[in-house]
């Protein structure tokens, strides 16, 4: 082997082992997405060719698992203890609303991590309003609780509360959605890699005219989810039609006139892929209403697998979240920030997995 070669085998060698170093630290949780090639390059002053071979040696091992086009994210947990803390915390857990079983589970994830380390944590439902968000925030403040974990009722940009909690790096971890220009640890689910999944299963079972059904509340996870449908079309060569991208109320209640109307149009497609399933129960009731069969006149795909998808009078397929994860993750991440063993933002993406029931047709 020449001196050119074991240089160049020394250089990912190392890397290698510097990476694999950073992940039994536990600098990344199971599910994240580790930085890109063109980081790594720079931080390691290496070449891109060298990252590549310093991935496919952990991907061999099983510590990575590297998606084309989306990134590369960590398939073991490494080793993450949290220090013992030397008082008993309590954090508080701000959600928008609680209308199915998602929330539920993140809470329990996150109650879960919280009595192993002698925490507690108290629930806070703000009904989808950003000024009883803001007051709830405040509240943690002047009660003295020192922890936050929130399920941000918007994407939008981060108020003034939100902000100063930033700023004074206030233990903050916020979970399902991020929020523009808010600089905090966050866990969220691989959104754009579950509409890339949602949609790719439509176009393999034949459909080449599928609708993308949001909401119009902003929210970051939305948003991904429908990039990734964007990705999918792009890579089976189908064009993007801006017609075939709904967009619904979805507080209280899902437009469900809306939808009906949609359904009732000349050239309507021949499948949905819903952001959520409670979008995709309300195409169900439209289709209906529509008298549409699903799958045979429509094909359905949702986001979530809540407690009650598999449950329907037509089983729902749709994209499982790891909702108890995300709660549990999010905890930890917590108690790392209230034992100051971590000094740098995270950004946990945890995997998400496709089931398969009867509304999309495949069975």
């Amino acid at each position: 082997m020449s001196v050119l070669a074991v240089e160049k085998s020394l250089l990912y060698t190392r890397l290698s082992t510097a990476l694999k170093q950073r992940i039994e630290a536990g600098e990344w949780g199971y599910g994240a997405m580790l930085p890109s090639e063109h980081e790594l390059c720079e931080v390691y002053n290496v070449s891109r060719g060298t990252v590549r071979q310093a991935m496919a040696e952990l991907e061999a091992e099983g510590l990575v698992r590297r998606e084309r086009g989306r990134g590369t994210f960590l398939a073991h947990s490494g080793i993450q203890t949290i220090p013992k803390l030397n008082h008993q915390s309590t954090i508080s857990f701000i959600v928008p609303y609680v209308r199915d079983s998602f929330i539920p589970s993140i809470l329990l994830g996150l109650e879960s991590i919280a009595r192993h380390n002698g925490c507690s944590v108290v629930f806070n439902h703000v009904e989808n309003d950003l000024s009883q968000q803001d007051e709830a925030l405040r509240k943690v403040l002047s009660q003295g609780l020192d922890s936050i974990v929130l399920y941000p009722v918007s994407s939008q940009e981060a108020g003034p509360v939100l902000r100063d909690l930033a700023a004074r790096r206030f233990p903050l971890v916020i979970v399902d959605r991020t929020i523009h220009g808010l600089q905090s640890d966050a866990v969220t689910s691989d959104n754009f890699g579950g509409g890339v999944i949602a949609t790719q299963h439509l176009l393999s079972l034949g459909h080449r005219h599928v609708a993308f059904l949001s909401w119009i509340e902003p929210a970051t996870s939305m948003e991904y989810r429908r990039l990734g449908y964007r990705q999918a079309l792009q890579e089976a060569g189908l064009p993007n039609d801006p017609a075939l991208e709904w967009e619904v109320v979805g507080y209280p209640d899902i437009d469900q006139t809306a939808l009906e109307q949609r359904l009732l149009q000349t050239g309507r497609p021949t499948a949905i892929f819903a952001a959520n399933d409670q979008l995709a129960m309300a195409v169900l009731r439209a289709a209906r209403a529509a008298r549409l069969s699903i799958p045979d006149d429509l094909a359905l795909v949702g986001f979530d697998n809540l407690d009650i998808s598999a449950q329907l009078d037509i089983p729902l397929t749709t994209i499982a979240q790891p909702a108890f994860e995300i709660g549990r993750v999010a905890g930890e991440l917590v108690l790392m920030r209230l034992s100051q063993e971590m000094h740098y933002i995270q950004k946990r993406i945890l995997p998400v997995q496709l089931i398969v029931r009867r509304s999309c047709g495949a069975i």
